[in-house]
């Protein structure tokens, strides 16, 4: 599992490799940018297709960042299928959830994050 090195609003850096878009980071370490949104600054809205997508390394926990002033949210149809599947998913702003991310790779622990990297 990667962890991330640093989020400032607009990029994150994870094991050394820049992005400057919403990023998808699953379980096994792999990093996608998330399709979608307003171009560059990503969605607002974290849709069910994203949790399904992350859910696919079974992870122990989904960490969804909500933007650095958590600005985001998850659509209503994503939580219910989150809570159906018995997920255990962690919504929280995205310094937050790069902090406990970090936290739970240190643990050993199977680890699936989307991040959203503006507001």
């Amino acid at each position: 599992m990667a962890k991330i090195d640093e989020l400032i609003f607009g990029s994150i850096v994870v094991e050394g490799k820049k992005y400057r878009r919403d990023i998808l980071l699953f379980a096994d370490g792999t990093v996608k940018k998330r399709k979608g949104g307003f171009l560059m600054f990503g969605s607002h809205k974290v849709k069910k297709q994203e949790l399904e997508e992350l859910s696919q390394g079974q992870p122990e926990i989904i960490i969804v960042g909500t933007g650095t002033n958590g600005a985001a949210h998850i659509a209503p149809e994503a939580g219910s299928w989150a809570k159906g599947k018995n997920l255990s998913l962690l919504v929280q702003p995205s310094y937050d959830a790069v902090t406990r991310l970090n936290e739970l790779v240190e643990q050993k622990k199977k680890v699936a994050v989307l991040i959203h990297i503006t507001c």
